[in-house]
């Protein structure tokens, strides 16, 4: 049953008043990250020198934050398992099919694009949140879409066992116009203004206060009618505070829950940041910072100390300066010596921060020698890869619970539509029409995959998949998955297996001129003369093999066959006496083959 205004702003309330303390705790980080005078004040606070607009320290947080992302933000790998082992192929081209279905959902909603966001937002403000509804394409037609929203706007309720609240509340301010566009029918309270002139105090102004900030994901401005987005699992409301409004009303589509997705970093007992703990320490570098420039400034324009008389009056300075002083004056210029201490300080506090920042030097590009040991490096190294891990078991069981929330809401609202789908998966391209009632048919459940090298840089990844194939612990195939860059490994597994069997058959064919196969040294002579065309060459040896040469081919034979000799010992000659006999010093490489031959 549908809430009323009273009920539904109680409830509101009560999501602000829970995430009151976190509030404090994301304006001061969303702050930091974004630098500038905001920053300064975030960390020294509001009685810093104006003269400070920028922030006089290094921000280790946002790089941290940006190296974090850049491991973290790629899509993991998009798995459906096949339901029915009695009829496999069925099954499997089933399971096929809905992942591809779900690969034309993320390309439909850019997943790719909100990730790297995402991989920003969940250790800066400790959790993200996906809301799900529809959208159209440009032909009209409607696919699930999950919208990745602010954290900053976001108040979610008491999260579960499950690492999920059963409430939402998003609150934000949107331009009047824009709000008018969306809810026409509700015109006259969107422009309506606030009566409070007698002085009373609003009952919801708890709420303006707490948007006053925040621009939203949608909306940098940060004015206009306040707007509280509300999801529980009975639907989502749209509600006016000022007006004590409710403007709209969906019934919630989907029996697995509310219509939204959160994602959560581990902590102790409440939901906070992964570098809250540590905005001391960087300010305490600021600080460091401010006093070292002063000290430096001092030593370098100290005073002037005159102990007597001056006869001029004044103390002049620069070239061809003369002060005439009275007999027994003297000028000094006090000596001001920076504490070495100072700067050692700073570089105990960048290790503090590291350390508890999970950031190693190396992220930089910086030599461990110049951090820490190589040991200690090792560690912090390990350390910051754990991180990653743990925040990708975070990411991939709420894409997961996204998946089976959109291929729900799918079913559920467009069960008889049929609609294409286009786009890559597993390197192949695919366009094709489905479905949801045939298609899908309450297949929800998805499996996302981060690589076993997953979080790796690339030369990291190279070393380590090189080591783990030597060893028999991945095959070919996975090691090539867990590379960037490699966009269809279909074809590169077909011109690997292409090129080993033309280097066989290249060698067959040699073995063959060695021992005197007139046909077998025709081919071979063709392929010196035209190595691109190889293929070619081989393709007609062995589809002709055990014909006899034409009459103008054994004249080539008499003319202009090289002689080849006989190995040592009698035996026939290798490989490198029929290429020597044929004026080659090597195998021929020729051209649209990689790698020649070996």
């Amino acid at each position: 049953m549908p809430l009323n205004s009273e009920t539904l702003y109680d409830k509101i309330d009560y999501l602000r008043v829970i995430n009151q303390e976190q509030m404090i705790d994301r304006s001061r980080i969303r702050d930091i990250m974004n630098g500038g005078e905001a920053a300064v004040k975030a960390l020294l606070g509001n009685s810093v020198n104006v003269e400070y607009h920028e922030l006089p320290a290094p921000n280790l947080f946002l790089t941290a934050l940006e190296r974090f992302a850049q491991k973290l933000g790629r899509s993991p790998d998009l798995k459906v398992d096949i339901i029915n082992e009695k009829d496999s192929e069925r099954a499997r081209k089933k399971s096929e099919k809905v992942e591809r279905i779900v690969t034309s959902y993320d390309k439909f909603q850019k997943l790719h694009m909100q990730l790297p966001q995402a991989a920003r937002w969940l250790p800066g403000y400790g959790f993200i949140v996906w809301t799900i509804g529809h959208k159209r394409d440009k032909d009209g037609n409607p696919y699930p879409y999950a919208e990745l929203q602010d954290p900053f706007s976001c108040y979610p309720g008491i999260f579960g066992n499950d690492q999920q609240p059963k409430e939402l509340a998003i609150i934000r301010r949107v331009p009047h116009t824009i709000l008018a566009e969306q809810y026409p029918e509700a015109k006259q309270y969107i422009f309506q203004q606030e009566e409070n002139d007698d002085g009373f105090q609003n009952p919801y102004s708890a709420l303006l206060d707490s948007t006053d900030r925040a621009g939203g994901w949608a909306n940098s401005t940060g004015h206009g009618k306040v707007v509280v987005e509300y999801r529980d699992e009975e639907g989502t409301y749209v509600f006016l505070p000022e007006n004590k409004k409710i403007i709209d009303f969906m019934p919630n589509v989907l029996k697995s829950g509310p219509c939204f997705v959160i994602a959560k970093r581990y902590a102790f007992d409440q939901m906070q940041s992964q570098f809250q703990h540590i905005t001391g320490l960087m300010a305490n570098m600021a600080k460091i910072n401010i006093l070292g420039t002063i000290a430096m400034e001092d030593a370098v324009f100290t005073e002037t100390n005159i102990v007597g008389e001056i006869e001029s009056g004044k103390y002049r300075k620069g070239r061809f300066a003369v002060n005439y002083l009275t007999p027994g004056s003297q000028v000094s210029k006090p000596v001001n010596n920076l504490p070495y201490q100072l700067f050692q300080q700073v570089d105990r506090l960048e290790r503090h921060l590291r350390l508890g920042a999970a950031y190693p030097v190396s992220d930089d590009g910086q030599s461990p020698n110049a951090f820490v040991t190589g040991r200690g490096l090792e560690e912090l190294g390990q350390s910051a890869s754990l991180h990653v891990r743990e925040y990708q078991t975070v990411l991939k069981e709420a894409l997961q619970e996204l998946d089976a929330k959109r291929l729900e809401y799918d079913e559920v609202m467009f069960g008889n539509t049929r609609k294409p789908i286009a786009g890559r998966h597993k390197g192949t391209a695919y366009k094709e029409s489905y479905t949801p009632n045939n298609d899908i048919k309450e297949v929800y459940e998805t499996r996302r995959v981060y690589g076993v090298m997953a979080g790796f840089d690339e030369p990291q990844k190279i070393i380590t998949g090189l080591q783990l194939k030597q060893q028999g612990i991945i095959d070919t195939q996975t090691l090539q998955e867990n590379m960037d860059g490699l966009d269809n490994i279909t074809k590169i597994q077909q011109r690997i297996s292409a090129e080993k069997a033309e280097t066989v058959l290249f060698e067959s064919l040699m073995s063959q001129a060695a021992q005197g196969n007139p046909k077998a040294t025709l081919a071979a002579i063709e392929i010196r003369k035209n190595p691109q065309k190889m293929s070619e060459i081989l393709d007609k040896f062995y589809t002709a093999e055990g014909e006899e040469p034409s009459p103008e081919e054994q004249a080539l034979l008499g003319q202009g066959g090289p002689e080849i000799p006989p190995g040592p010992g009698g035996q026939p000659a290798g490989i490198a006496q029929v290429l020597g006999a044929l004026g080659q010093a090597g195998p021929p490489q020729p051209q649209g083959v990689p790698g020649g031959w070996r």
